[in-house]
């Protein structure tokens, strides 16, 4: 996938809109810009600092103190300096079959500005992560789904359906900073949510897509919505919003970390799963099964890291109760990170080296392995998953007109 130049893109106003639309998502991959430092109210290397029912909000970038929460934390703006779209660039429309017009710049919105509906402003956002949509039984792409944060820090969902994806992936990379022209609030989906604004940004027929180039302008690289194990508990089979998870691991697939630990690719494919367990700080342990494509990145990184990372940060979990225990579950929106590949985890390794004693507490050879019966509904459960966001994002495709 290439970098986008020096011209903007617009879509095809004859595109069709996908029919009998089920999502089954393909993360697409990753290119961090920088070192990204995730920052929080709720200090990561701090067990004892809470934000109100535990919840986190976390941003990467260069930080900056604005003030102080009750408990006394200092509580940082993270953003990294950006540049900004030149007015009176060439554009490719759809309108005049491909050829060159100029595009002016319409007002700047603020996600928390988007309406439901048309909107004729201009966006100025970061594409943190994107993941195909497909439908379940033909496996037929129906969309790209996004994660985009803006220069006030809000993250919010972004989607371009199967129609008018070649007229904007090509130009667009994870980790990208882009303005966009002319664009549809959709509603958000109930299930499975991957962030809070309840309207989705929906690239239209009419939407002009430009890099954001020679400005000031500064957007942050990435927002994490860490819970614990109190929230995840909370949530468990509510189909609710996805929650992001930071802590380190006790066990891979029933087997201690060290440079001897063994992860069959094969057996991977065939289970399309890796299970850990885990523990933040001196809580509780959990089981998180890594399915899929974030099985697969899992494997890679702690082969990369010579079997002794110790700290995993992953994305958008489904919390469930197998057998009377708390799981997280990756959707197919999940990201994995380890020990230093972003701030948190970093802060987070930080806090370990310097606490083993309280890490080390509970024992991980005594932790309950899964039994098969518990993988197999992990696997139901999974799939039907999918096939419950394929229901929220066909509702989203043919509720919207534009």
């Amino acid at each position: 996938m290439s970098s986008i130049g020096k011209s903007t893109f617009a879509s095809d106003s004859n595109s069709e809109k996908p029919k009998g639309v089920e999502a089954d998502s393909l993360p697409g991959p990753i290119k961090p810009i920088g070192a990204p430092y995730v920052s929080s109210g709720l200090t990561i290397g701090d067990p004892h600092s809470k934000t109100a029912k535990g919840q986190t909000s976390v941003s990467s970038g260069l930080t900056k103190p604005i003030g102080k929460n009750l408990n006394g934390t200092i509580i940082h703006t993270t953003k990294t300096g950006v540049s900004s779209g030149v007015r009176g660039k060439a554009a490719v429309s759809s309108g005049v079959k491909g050829k060159a017009i100029v595009s002016d710049v319409g007002e700047v919105m603020a996600f928390k500005d988007v309406k439901f509906g048309p909107n004729q402003g201009e966006l100025r956002f970061r594409l943190i992560h994107f993941w195909e949509a497909r439908n379940v039984l033909t496996k037929v792409i129906i969309g790209l789904e996004m994660l985009l944060i803006d220069q006030e820090e809000t993250v919010i969902q972004g989607f371009i359906p199967a129609g008018r994806i070649e007229t904007y992936l090509p130009h667009m990379e994870a980790g990208g900073i882009y303005r966009l022209n002319s664009f549809y609030g959709s509603k958000n989906k109930t299930l499975y949510r991957v962030a809070d604004p309840s309207v989705t940004i929906t690239f239209s027929s009419t939407s002009v897509l430009s890099d954001l180039e020679d400005s000031l302008v500064c957007i942050p690289e990435d927002r994490f919505r860490f819970r614990g194990y109190e929230e995840f508990d909370a949530a468990c089979d509510l189909k609710g919003d996805l929650y992001d998870y930071v802590g380190h691991i006790k066990l891979v697939n029933g087997q201690v970390l060290s440079d001897s630990i063994v992860i069959d690719d094969a057996e991977i494919a065939s289970s399309r799963r890796v299970l850990l367990h885990v523990q933040t700080h001196d809580g509780p342990v959990m089981k998180l099964y890594l399915w899929d494509k974030a099985a697969f990145d899992f494997s890679g990184k702690i082969k990369a890291s010579g079997g002794t990372a110790r700290v995993i940060l992953v994305t958008t979990l489904n919390p469930k109760r197998f057998g009377g225990a708390l799981t997280l579950s990756t959707m197919t929106s999940s990201r994995v990170f380890l020990d230093s590949d972003v701030q948190a985890t970093r802060d987070y390794l930080t806090w370990l080296n310097s606490n083993l004693a309280v890490a080390n507490r509970v024992d991980a050879d005594v932790v309950t392995k899964t039994r098969d019966s518990d993988y197999r509904r992990a696997l139901f459960l999974y799939e039907a998953r999918s096939c419950q966001r394929s229901y929220s994002c066909l509702v989203r495709v043919h509720s919207n007109h534009w």
